[in-house]
């Protein structure tokens, strides 16, 4: 990879299909609001599931999850209840998962899907 935004840009997509194959349907990617950004939103059995995906070439400073820290969940949670309010979607049931995607050289990307990080 040539850069970090073109290996966040990968593990987005890897994720993405990932997750197509698992059944879920891909509402929408990189959504945006005045309060900040999802990396995927997500829908299955009568849930949004919205998804952070964290994307790393080595393992020199941890797991990917490890970069998703208090202040990043507390972010998460004000950008999807605002995202279930504007839709109006307030009588499905919603939940925050992580995606880790891991790129080692000479091997298959490796994906790791940990599901309520925000409990």
């Amino acid at each position: 990879m040539n850069s970090i935004k073109n290996l966040g840009a990968f593990g987005e997509k890897f994720a993405t299909e990932y997750l197509r194959k698992s059944q879920y349907r891909i509402v929408q990617s990189n959504y945006r609001c005045k309060l900040g950004e999802i990396d995927i939103i997500a829908y299955k059995d009568y849930t949004y599931i919205f998804v952070e995906v964290k994307t790393r070439s080595n393992l020199a400073f941890g797991r990917p999850i490890e970069a998703i820290n208090a202040k990043k969940k507390k972010h998460l949670l004000k950008v999807g209840q605002y995202y279930m309010q504007v839709f109006k979607l307030e009588d499905y049931n919603f939940r925050f998962d992580a995606i880790e995607v891991i790129v080692f050289p000479s091997k298959p990307p490796s994906v790791n899907h940990i599901e309520n990080i925000i409990l």
